[in-house]
């Protein structure tokens, strides 16, 4: 797989950032898993965080779970994580990786796809599509992150299933509540910066 090496190589990092993202199937079927949180602060507040420094960091809030390694680290491979064609090799505790690239970006919605998995799961996956997704709520916001895989064959589903809605899912929880505790604190340092 391109970009495997968890110490990369300036040529093999070169290969990664020309590697072909497959093609999105929007009909075809995905083994798909959804969380959600809420955060105390408005709408605008919270994607503003997010665009100035949750979407950057947020490889830094999925420390993993017994089941599930987290990621160690990211190498941007193109732009800076912020529009659409940015692309990033993440690599995981567990020395395995996979390649990112930005697909879709509104200041209420972050999609991205996510291939080249070397880990043992990656052998049943095609690729899998990310979004978080921020809907406001007077002074509230939801926060959904929905991971939709797409099996390479039609068993692969069936057998990624229990990972995607256990084990997957759980993963999913600890790194959004993560990602929810950095914004309480970080709008609360804000608004507290601001009223001194």
């Amino acid at each position: 797989m391109v970009g495997a090496d968890p110490v990369p190589s300036a040529a093999s990092l070169d290969q990664a950032h020309d590697v072909a993202r497959p093609e999105l199937e929007r009909s075809a079927d995905f083994e798909k898993v959804s969380v959600e949180t809420e955060i105390q602060a408005p709408l605008a507040a919270v994607t503003t965080w997010f665009a100035d420094r949750g979407a950057a960091a947020f490889g830094s809030f999925l420390t993993g779970t017994d089941n599930v390694p987290g990621v160690v680290s990211t190498e941007l491979l193109s732009g800076g994580w912020s529009k659409p064609g940015d692309r990033r090799r993440v690599v995981f505790s567990d020395n395995n990786s996979a390649l990112e690239e930005i697909t879709d970006r509104k200041p209420q919605l972050l999609q991205y796809q996510i291939w080249n998995l070397t880990n043992r799961t990656g052998r049943y996956i095609r690729y899998a599509v990310s979004e978080l997704e921020f809907i406001g709520n007077g002074q509230a916001t939801r926060v959904r992150w929905t991971y939709s895989f797409r099996p390479k064959i039609w068993p692969d589903g069936y057998l990624i299933r229990t990972y995607v809605q256990n084990d997957f899912r759980r993963f999913m929880e600890v790194g959004l509540q993560a990602m929810r505790d950095k914004a309480v604190t970080d709008l609360a340092q804000k608004r507290s910066a601001r009223s001194s």
